[in-house]
């Protein structure tokens, strides 16, 4: 997710949006670092979208750094970008494995058992009704290539 410092141009739709992502995650990680932010998307069913009467997946703000390796997942709720549970961290000691089932898909375990399965796009749709959609098909190609790298550990 770019950077929504000011830059004397005028907004795009995109940098309301990526503003209050990154509200979601600093306000939900206290030792905020220098991460990079993308918008996934919790699979809630399968790969293609959630199960018939199933409610909707939850949005999850994820933050990575190569150095030192760290994942943080950051989950709210897709209509009104508000968190919606604690976010869980994951770095070295804690990875048990990453996998990816299907192109766009991951799964990411820790050693205490709990996996966590999302879906990456160039695209993260939000909100209802009037739906804003987030561009970020550069992050998203970067943490494809983060999490491969993992995969490979």
């Amino acid at each position: 997710m770019s950077s929504t410092a000011p830059t004397g141009r005028a907004p795009e739709p995109d940098d309301a949006l990526k503003a209050a992502l990154h509200y979601v995650f600093d306000s939900q990680i206290p030792n905020y670092g220098d991460y990079n932010l993308v918008c996934v998307t919790e699979c809630g069913g399968s790969v293609s979208g959630p199960r018939p009467g199933t409610p909707a997946p939850t949005g999850m703000v994820l933050g990575y750094r190569r150095r030192p390796v760290e994942l943080v997942l950051a989950p709210f709720d897709r209509r009104t970008l508000e968190g919606t549970a604690q976010p869980m961290t994951i770095d070295l000691t804690n990875l048990a494995y990453v996998s990816e089932p299907a192109s766009g898909a991951f799964d990411v375990a820790t050693s205490t058992g709990r996996v966590v399965t999302f879906t990456l796009r160039p695209e993260c749709t939000l909100g209802t009704g009037s739906a804003v959609t987030l561009a970020q098909e550069d992050d998203a190609a970067d943490l494809t290539a983060f999490l491969r790298d993992l995969v490979g550990l």
